[in-house]
């Protein structure tokens, strides 16, 4: 949708030429109007080192922490004295540039589905509070992410002495900050914060189609079998306590050595994980078979945030959030819900070539244009839903008849609500 994804300063292709000719040109624009307060103007700047003007923004930007962190100063500050008619607390010669600053925006959304904004509530909020880090934020755990407001969840920023000390910062930051109940873009920003064209510094506007477009973080990616081991062995524990009266009867049933069946939904995909239990009791040993392929696991701790495994020999220390059906999990590919349809009722899943049509996130009908009786082909647009200040098109995945329209324009709808049928012709 062409917003800026990472902001540092200096810029890499800064020289004292072409910030003075910048900074000239920007207050001029500003006089030319009289205009007094805080404001950004924007450039853009092409190969041959010309600039041209883009906007001007009449207040402090998303990414003024960059600035803030390599010149010392307080922009939300200076921002006030203006208000208040105050001078300027500095002259320009007066400011001084010291390392390297980069920011990159935590968002809601699904950068394996075209970045589609998400919905929902905040089960799991931990900055990663590192040296060198700044986290400007408005998270509490059990808040609701609505569609009504933009999906930006929070601002990551690292401070190093040289641009690379500060992008290896942000990448660690990026991924230790523990999200959990909302989909959110942190691999997709760590892998792009790690790609070498990025680190060389030679990101362009096009940076994303030209050398990014084949990045796993783009393409929606199936829980390793690692996560759904890890999943499992919790289900398991939650179960197998519950039903144990004394603490060494922990797993412990009448159906013997029978190995523990679960069937893991993620997304429409389905996944079914075998546990064989060699060692029951409070730190279960178990054989975990996912199609043909084995592990081994044991659960060395659980305290419903945090959770120890040894799987394949291999430590790790794995952020969750459980209920008895389902599974939040950070994982490899940030964060994942697994749920537990075990034993869930069988019934005819809705595939990609159905006639059903479903909401793919909350939002607001904004324009209805078929009706009951409608001939339409596949992929032709049916409707257009708005939602985190964006127009998302619901097309045809089928050629067909429209059977039923079940939401008008206005109509506020939720993630996965039926909002339509088509029969096949």
């Amino acid at each position: 949708r062409h917003q800026k994804v990472v902001e540092e300063a200096p810029c890499p292709l800064m020289t004292p030429e072409l910030r003075q000719a910048m900074g000239e040109a920007a207050v001029q624009a500003a006089r030319s109007v009289d205009y007094v307060g805080a404001g950004t103007v924007e450039f853009l700047l092409d190969r041959s080192g010309a600039f041209f003007f883009l906007e001007m923004n009449t207040r402090l930007q998303v990414e003024h922490p960059v600035t803030e962190r390599v010149t010392g100063q307080d922009l939300v500050a200076w921002q006030i004295r203006v208000a208040e008619g105050q001078p300027l607390p500095l002259s320009q010669d007066e400011i001084r540039l010291s390392g390297h600053a980069i920011e990159v925006r935590l968002y809601a959304e699904d950068s394996g589905h075209d970045f589609m904004p998400q919905t929902g509530h905040v089960l799991r909020w931990e900055p990663a509070l590192l040296d060198g880090i700044r986290i400007d934020h408005g998270l509490i755990e059990g808040q609701a992410i609505t569609p009504f407001y933009d999906p930006m969840l929070a601002k990551i920023i690292a401070y190093g002495a040289t641009r690379d000390e500060a992008r290896r910062k942000l990448v660690r930051a990026v991924e230790n900050c523990v999200l959990l109940g909302v989909k959110a873009n942190q691999r997709f920003l760590a892998n792009l914060l790690q790609h070498p064209e990025f680190a060389a510094g030679n990101a362009t506007t096009a940076f994303i189609a030209e050398h990014f477009a084949a990045d796993p973080s783009l393409i929606p990616q199936p829980p390793s079998p690692a996560e759904l081991a890890s999943a499992a062995a919790l289900l398991y524990q939650i179960s197998a306590q519950s039903s144990a009266h004394q603490a060494g009867l922990a797993g412990w049933r009448n159906a013997g050595n029978a190995p523990w069946r679960f069937l893991l939904k993620h997304g429409e995909q389905q996944f079914a994980v075998e546990l064989s239990v060699v060692e029951a009791g409070l730190q279960p040993r178990l054989d975990v078979k996912i199609g043909e392929q084995q592990l081994q696991l044991r659960l060395l701790g659980a305290d419903g945030r945090w959770a120890t495994l040894e799987l394949d020999g291999v430590r790790r220390r794995l952020a969750y959030q459980q209920s008895a059906s389902s599974v939040w999990l950070y994982g490899d590919n940030g964060n994942l819900e697994l749920i537990d349809v075990s034993h869930a009722p069988a019934s005819a899943a809705v595939g990609t070539g159905s006639g059903t049509i479903k909401a793919p996130m909350d939002g607001a009908i904004v324009e209805v244009l078929v009706e009951d009786g409608s001939k339409v082909s596949k992929g032709q647009l049916l409707l257009v839903l708005e939602a985190m200040k964006m127009e998302h098109p619901v097309k045809a995945s089928i050629d067909g008849i429209i059977r039923r329209v079940q939401v008008s324009k206005g109509d506020q709808v939720r993630n996965r609500q039926q909002l339509l049928e088509v029969q096949a012709e």
